[in-house]
């Protein structure tokens, strides 16, 4: 897009057209653009904006910011457009498209300096050149930095480091007055404290210092399939309290008329398996490049079937572990195949709570948080499917808060917002 696409002066209903900030970047009123930001990844929210931002640096970011604010705009940031309840749209404001601010430059052996809108694909790309890698990764590398560091971010490794948003040094931020700040735990701790995990509520993140630890070369997957519950979750605690393996998760599969539950465990060296309860196991080695990016393939198919998409109505709720086994028994036996619908999966993997530094990320009140994640596809047009989706996602978020969980990723009340 040239820098002659921004209009001069931008229509507010009922307003009339005001001046518009200079920019380094551009400002699109153009349908095309408006069209692809009015939806995200989820596709059942839809929300059209006045215009679209392409920010040329930082700085355009906080004009904007001050330009939302000044004539009473709501103004939100979108990362790779992921987000799957509209937390990244916005209707009647400014979407900032944060893929224009995507640079990655090194700065450190145990440090990276990436923009907001990088991939975490391309973080890994540039680390793993000198053996490097982020402590947590997320399954899939195509959510941007910032996004993703908004939410908080968990991952196989969260049992050893924590959210994503534990493992920076430090952050640019601008703030809702439209302040372009730097801050870290020893300056300006508490907007760094305010900014990881809050969707944007206290600031849209514009560049993180992420840590970085070594990187194997190749590891071994280890796949323990249950078909006992108790069990399963018995496993995945012992395993995380033990840091027997570098990276622990899971996922619950129906099958037969069923549900079996799939923990993957992860190391770069043999770990025993002998004293576990599975009913089955399956060992494989893969390079380290090829289990990061281990959702590609899933990706391709799913894209290829047409079901990537579909609407995605989904639930990603952090249950205490003391609740677990009972709301995890009775949500599955209510979770029909066509309320998961095709290509749907359940994530379920659990954490010690106390891993998790960063105060605003959202946690259990409990000794460990459990992750448990329906990722539902709707079928397109089906109204009913798709009513039915959200209110059991509705049902499955009050629950979680009820017992004293929190829901993950969730649309959050707040005027500036960032998602991945």
């Amino acid at each position: 897009m040239a820098h002659h696409d921004i209009p001069p002066r931008l229509p507010i209903p009922g307003r009339g057209a005001v001046a518009l900030p200079e920019l380094a970047g551009t400002l699109s009123v153009r349908d095309r653009d408006l069209a692809d930001a009015e939806r995200d990844f989820g596709g059942h929210v839809h929300r059209r904006p006045l215009a679209v931002a392409f920010p040329g640096t930082a700085v355009d970011v906080a004009a904007l910011v001050r330009f939302g604010r000044t004539h009473r705009i709501p103004v939100v940031a979108r990362g790779g457009g992921n987000s799957v309840d509209g937390q990244a749209l916005v209707s009647g404001g400014i979407v900032i498209d944060m893929s224009t601010l995507g640079g990655v430059r090194p700065f450190g052996p145990d440090r990276i300096s990436v923009d907001a809108g990088a991939r975490w694909r391309a973080v890994v790309d540039a680390t793993l050149r000198t053996g490097t890698v982020p402590p947590v990764l997320p399954d899939y590398l195509e959510l941007s930095v910032g996004g993703l560091l908004s939410t908080g971010g968990f991952g196989g490794a969260s049992h050893r480091f924590g959210s994503q948003a534990d493992n920076v040094h430090d952050l640019d931020v601008v703030t809702p007055d439209g302040e372009l700040v730097t801050c870290s735990p020893t300056g300006n701790a508490d907007l760094f404290d305010a900014v990881r995990g809050t969707q944007g509520r206290h600031g849209i993140i514009t560049r993180a210092t992420v840590a970085l630890t070594r990187a194997p070369s190749k590891v071994r997957r280890h796949r323990l399939t249950y078909h006992d519950l108790g069990a399963y979750l018995g496993d995945q605690r012992r395993l995380v309290d033990e840091l027997r393996f570098d990276h622990v998760d899971g996922q619950a599969q129906f099958a037969d008329g069923r549900w079996r539950f799939i923990l993957e465990a992860v190391s770069s060296q043999p770990q025993p398996i002998d004293d576990l309860r599975h009913d089955s196991a399956e060992i494989v080695e893969a390079t380290y490049r090829e289990f990061v990016d281990r959702i590609r393939p899933i990706e391709a198919q799913l894209r290829s079937a047409g079901s990537w998409y579909h609407p995605h109505p989904r639930a990603n709720v952090l249950l205490p572990g003391a609740h677990a086994e009972k709301v995890l028994g009775d949500a599955l036996a209510g979770l029909t195949p066509d309320l998961l619908g095709v290509g749907g999966s359940v994530l379920l993997y659990l954490f010690p709570t106390a891993r998790v530094a960063a105060p605003h990320v959202p946690k259990a009140r409990d000794r460990y948080t459990v992750l448990f994640g329906v990722q539902r596809t709707s079928p397109p047009g089906d109204l009913t499917t798709l009513r039915r989706m959200r209110e059991a996602n509705a049902a499955l978020h009050a629950t979680a808060r009820r017992l004293g969980g929190a829901s993950y990723a969730y649309p959050l009340d707040a005027t500036a917002a960032q998602a991945a």
